[in-house]
């Protein structure tokens, strides 16, 4: 794989090191030493059997964007935009939350089989943290998965977390902070792990595959993200910049003027091909158009998992979604904006980066000028668009759904079997009155995105709540009383509009599930929730909306169900897999997956505040037997109450 990752001497910035002295790691009943490895990399040409102990060190802290650490970048000084530990976003200095002085933080790559030791050190003063590995299905470690309350306790500041795991699902990943509203505020970064040459599928369709070519899309606020939870009556809830790799543009809304920001820059070669990948790191209800200016997108993979070759000029992906694409640089030389555009709440935002073709002449990069800001995106054509929100997904347009994605590898038994199990999950934005929501004594979660209007998220009408220590790791600690569905809801919740409670369903193991994840919102437009599944990946096999264009509800898709009338996609007979898919506005999904991978596993809305209003549930999967036991010695929480009685004074 030599010729795929040509620069690592160049770009190799993560070592294989050890933590000072001598450490120990408990795996499998035995004991991993972890110790210095100097010079050894992690990024690497993959060959089989080389598998290595890959040791990262996060400190997470209270930070600043354009900062002092940033000089006279808002000047435009550019190279002081390149300072250490100058963190640029748009332009505008606001405070952030940052992973070793970085947005996004520190890129984890990886090959298959490595163990990826990760320690958390907690710095940001107040704080609570926990950081999820999305995309990686923890099946021998499921307490590494990184959701507080679920999985583990939160890191709490000043202490320090060890996560430990194999890499053994490759392809393009991300981590992010899965706790509070860490994420939007910077906590996030690429986690990319490669196979050995000749496994690598589609590897004769590019010719490069190289550590820097990966784009991490987000949003960007001014404020912090705490701000848009609950909310403030007079706050708007979209974001003001989207940025690629930690840096965009603020357009200043009096002049609509550019901040003069250096964009980051990806370099080509004419007459190659590149293996791009995109990951969708956005918080808001906003689903990502991307194009590169005057060239084609051949998608080859989604969250991971290969497809066929197909060639787009637009791809729309969604928070958690990951993309990979081959971009043939079949100009003879130049620069090309990458361009990116929001949808739902950021539809009046853009993000740049620059395609930059290399030069033989004697020209160095810091003496080529970055040509001036493209037009708005709204004159762009938008060609072929892979997961347009408006897609009706029956094929034959320009409008194309994941579904019309071919998978590269088939499991026929997973497509047709009848399943083992079926739920039914239908999510919405329920609204409350406010005299419910403050009422003397009682204190339920809420949001206010503008003016008096409050809502909670929820699923088949329960708003999701979290216990008090994790049911993976304490179960002892759990009052079961408080886990609800909709055939056990505690009393409390008896002819109520919704319930908050802790939602569990349970999955018998080994079976084959079958989930329909409804939009019961009744709000038209371009928006659709994106759902992932923790733990595991599962096939899309329909896509659609209510025959009659009409909003859908749980009662009429299970009476369009019961008359076979859901559409479900056998044509390509390799549904495509992913482990995050965008729901079609006011319509529905169906996946599926083997309930293989014991443990209790969150299935949630992508986007940030949907999830924290409680549009989310937990599945259990197996009987606690069932499950991967935890080292005797993992963090324990919810331990703080006094055991003994009270003095008398």
């Amino acid at each position: 794989m030599m010729k795929k990752i040509s620069r690592v001497a160049i770009f190799s910035i993560i070592f294989v090191i050890g933590v000072s002295g001598r450490s120990h790691l408990h795996k499998n009943n035995e004991y991993v030493n972890v110790t210095e490895h100097p010079g050894e990399l992690c990024l690497r040409t993959c060959v089989p059997n080389d598998k290595r102990i890959c040791y990262f060190k996060f400190e997470l802290e209270l930070y600043q964007a354009m900062g002092v650490a940033c000089g006279k970048c808002a000047q435009g000084v550019v190279e002081d935009c390149n300072n250490p530990q100058c963190i640029v976003g748009d332009g505008v200095e606001k405070g952030v939350m940052s992973i070793n002085r970085q947005v996004p933080g520190p890129a984890i790559q990886t090959c298959q089989g490595d163990m990826i030791i990760v320690d958390v050190v907690n710095k940001a003063h107040g704080t609570a943290s926990a950081i999820h590995w999305h995309g990686l299905h923890m099946k021998d470690t499921p307490w590494m998965d990184g959701v507080p309350y679920v999985t583990q306790c939160p890191n709490l500041y000043g202490s320090t977390f060890r996560y430990w795991f194999d890499a053994k699902e490759p392809g393009t990943h991300f981590y992010h902070s899965h706790s509070g509203h860490h994420k939007i505020n910077g906590q996030y970064g690429a986690l990319i792990v490669r196979e050995p040459e000749e496994d690598v599928a589609n590897f004769n369709e590019y010719d490069y595959d190289l550590p820097e070519h990966f784009l991490v899309l987000s949003d960007w606020m001014h404020a912090y993200g705490e701000q848009l939870f609950p909310g403030l009556p007079s706050t708007t809830t979209g974001p003001d910049a989207l940025l690629i790799n930690g840096r965009g543009t603020f357009i200043n809304p009096k002049t609509m003027e550019h901040l003069n920001v250096p964009a980051r820059k990806f370099y080509v070669k004419s007459g190659m091909r590149y293996r791009f990948r995109v990951i969708n790191a956005v918080s808001h209800a906003c689903p990502m158009q991307l194009q590169v200016q005057d060239h084609d997108l051949n998608v080859i993979a989604s969250d991971s998992f290969n497809v066929e070759p197909s060639r787009f000029d637009t791809i729309v992906s969604n928070s958690g979604e990951r993309y990979d694409f081959i971009l043939n640089a079949n100009h003879s030389g130049g620069d090309f904006w990458i361009k990116l555009k929001g949808l739902g709440a950021c539809a009046s935002k853009e993000g740049f980066a620059l395609l930059r073709y290399e030069t033989d002449d004697a020209v160095s990069d810091a003496e080529r000028p970055q040509p001036p800001f493209p037009p708005t995106l709204t004159d762009t054509p938008l060609g072929r668009i892979l997961n347009d929100p408006l897609a009706t997904c029956s094929g034959g347009s320009d409008k194309c759904c994941v579904t019309e994605l071919t998978a590269l590898d088939e499991d026929e038994e997973l497509r047709t079997k009848e399943p083992d199990q079926q739920l039914f999950v239908a999510f919405k934005n329920i609204q409350v009155r406010n005299s419910e929501i403050f009422q003397p004594g009682s204190y339920p979660h809420f949001q206010n995105p503008a003016s008096t209007l409050t809502f909670v998220g929820a699923i088949n009408n329960i708003s999701t709540t979290f216990p008090a220590s994790p049911p993976l790791t304490q179960p002892l600690d759990v009052d079961d009383s408080e886990f609800c569905n909709a055939l056990h809801m505690p009393a409390r919740c008896e002819g109520k509009k919704y319930c908050s409670c802790h939602h569990l369903e349970k999955l018998q193991k080994g079976g084959i599930i079958e989930i329909v994840v409804v939009d019961e919102s009744a709000t038209a437009g371009n928006i659709h929730h994106p759902f992932h599944l923790h733990g595991y990946a599962f096939m899309v096999t329909g896509l659609g909306q209510h025959p009659s264009g009409l909003p859908m509800t749980l009662k009429e898709a299970k009476k369009i169900e019961k008359s076979k009338g859901l559409v479900r996609y056998y044509k390509s007979n390799r549904p495509p897999i992913k482990d995050t898919v965008s729901i079609p506005n006011r319509g529905y999904a169906i996946i599926r997956f083997r309930a293989d991978n014991p443990g209790f596993w969150v299935m949630h809305c992508h986007y940030e505040w949907h999830f924290a209003s409680g549009m989310g549930l937990i599945i259990q999967v197996g009987s606690s037997d069932e499950m991967v036991k935890p080292p005797a010695d993992f963090p324990k929480c919810n331990n703080y109450e006094p055991k003994l009685k009270m003095p008398n004074y």
